[in-house]
């Protein structure tokens, strides 16, 4: 790579000095790849940005479309999300120009990387359609193993598991290629499979033609694998060794799913003293916001409450329009059976009778449009109907799986779901809702509470801070446990972290 970047950059040279823009263009486009390759991604977009401009569109739609999806990729793993969705949209207006099947298939695999990271499913999945019709003429190996691994990720993550496993075996062209073996790996972790994951992971790593970016993935899933058997030892050393390589990779901007899928897995390893820092430092560079995991049904819906107001179907956010909507599918999920009057007065007491009936048919009539007919059943009287969740329908509910993970002693995976309150921002003056915001926030805090001062009593300070930081995210105006910090802060933390905390309880103080 480094001789033929060389010889690139001569060519490149001795063009500009014959003042041939066409072929300056050209070679500027293929320096750029192999800066890419080589991990030089800001001066492989400064490179593209020269090559898109020096190749016209009318003499040269190939080499223009090939410099645009290159530009599109280099913007797509730096996360300028919207760069790339404008020089996509460019590259689709050279794709007129040319009927050239492998440009357009590069294009649309950029374009299915841009959807999946920025979470848009419906666009991921059309984008990857149009790519395997494109792949099963062609019959370019790599794309059509890429196609192959990328469907079935995308059916796994929205709990079609068998459908995912179709497509992968159907479509790649060697079902024991490495990436293949990894992406089995992966599907079978998502099925609770950990020691079949684990096996097809192991093997996959072994294998010395797994690419980079799949061995990292590989890595990943592979300690959550190792997690799910009790091998915790193992499961954090294969995480260092996954973060290793996310601090030196340019491309990890990929991974961001990965690592938002296993918030559990990173979250134990922001409470483990010798890997938090690295974590911390990959998460801030990702922005990773917390777990997502799409399942499976007829009917599956998955709600969170804590730090956001928000319903997935499918991998799909649906938005509601009244913030009562959401309120009243958990109420109902936590407590089915209840007549309108008990909804009215448990959710909306701060309105007179007609208001709040009115209010609730509202909401009600919006949950069955935007969820379906099937999400909201009524039995009983016709004059007095009890309301619960259809027998079909399955809510996958952030605070029962936060009170499940409390209860099994799993701190690291409670504080992996806690991402605030309960329904923040709520404007109406719900009790109901008040009681459960509070009642969360006591039993996590007095969970790690505990936590912190058994660390401290066993000489841990480390850990132990990073659990009183862990407790002041939830409760930041806490003060005895700010001057916990501090006092630990001054046995292990360096001298501008403990002014840090020093300032931020002399803040607090009266």
């Amino acid at each position: 790579m480094v001789e033929g970047l060389e010889r690139c950059e001569r060519a490149w040279r001795g063009y500009m000095a014959l003042g041939d823009d066409e072929r300056i263009g050209r070679v500027t486009q293929t320096v750029a790849q192999m800066l890419v390759q080589t991990g030089e991604v800001t001066r492989a977009q400064h490179l593209y940005q020269e090559a898109v401009r020096l190749l016209p569109t009318d003499r040269t739609p190939v080499a223009r479309l090939s410099a645009l999806t290159g530009l599109a990729n280099v913007q797509v793993l730096i996360g300028d999300f919207r760069g790339a969705r404008g020089t996509i949209a460019q590259a689709h207006e050279v794709l007129t120009q040319t009927d050239a099947m492998r440009p357009r298939a590069y294009l649309l695999a950029v374009e299915a990387d841009l959807h999946r990271l920025t979470g848009d499913h419906a666009a991921h999945l059309k984008a990857l359609e149009e790519l395997r019709a494109i792949v099963e003429t062609t019959r370019d190996f790599e794309l059509l193993t890429w196609t192959a691994t990328q469907m079935a990720d995308l059916h796994s993550r929205q709990g079609q598991h068998a459908r995912a496993l179709e497509v992968l075996l159907d479509l790649a062209p060697d079902a024991t290629h490495p990436a293949v073996t990894m992406t089995r790996g992966v599907l079978l972790r998502r099925r609770q499979h950990h020691a079949q994951a684990a096996e097809h992971l192991t093997r996959a790593l072994e294998s010395q033609t797994l690419g980079e970016g799949q061995r990292v993935r590989a890595l990943l899933h592979l300690a959550e694998a190792q997690s799910g058997l009790g091998q915790t030892d193992e499961s954090l050393r294969t995480f260092r060794e996954a973060l290793t390589a996310l601090i030196a990779a340019r491309d990890r901007m990929l991974y961001r799913p990965d690592l938002h899928e296993l918030a559990n897995l990173v979250q134990r390893a922001l409470l483990d003293p010798d890997l938090a820092p690295d974590t911390q430092l990959v998460l801030e560079k990702l922005n990773v916001p917390g777990s997502e995991t799409p399942v499976s049904g007829a009917l599956h819906l998955r709600v969170h409450t804590l730090g956001r107001s928000e319903i997935e179907r499918g991998g799909e956010t649906i938005t509601l329009s009244l913030e009562g909507g959401v309120l009243t599918l958990v109420y109902l999920a936590l407590n089915p059976g209840r007549t309108r009057r008990e909804l009215e007065a448990t959710l909306y007491p701060d309105r007179d009778p007609k208001t709040a009936g009115d209010y609730f048919r509202a909401v009600f009539r919006e949950l069955r449009v935007r969820l379906g007919a099937e999400v909201l059943t009524m039995e009983g009287s016709a004059k007095q109907p009890r309301y619960s969740l259809g027998p079909d329908v399955h809510v996958h509910l952030d605070v029962t799986e936060l009170r499940a993970a409390l209860a099994s002693g799993d701190l690291a995976r409670a504080l992996a779901l806690y991402r605030g309150p309960f329904l923040p921002g709520l404007r109406m003056e719900s009790e109901w809702a008040e009681e459960v915001r509070e009642e969360l926030r006591l039993l996590l805090t007095m969970e790690v509470r505990t936590r912190a001062s058994q660390a401290r009593e066993e000489g841990d300070q480390r850990r132990a801070l990073l659990l009183t930081n862990e407790f002041l995210r939830i409760d930041p105006y806490d003060l005895p446990m700010l001057e916990a910090r501090v006092e630990i802060a001054r046995e292990v933390a360096p001298p501008q972290e403990l002014a840090r905390y020093v300032v931020e309880l002399h803040r607090m103080k009266p």
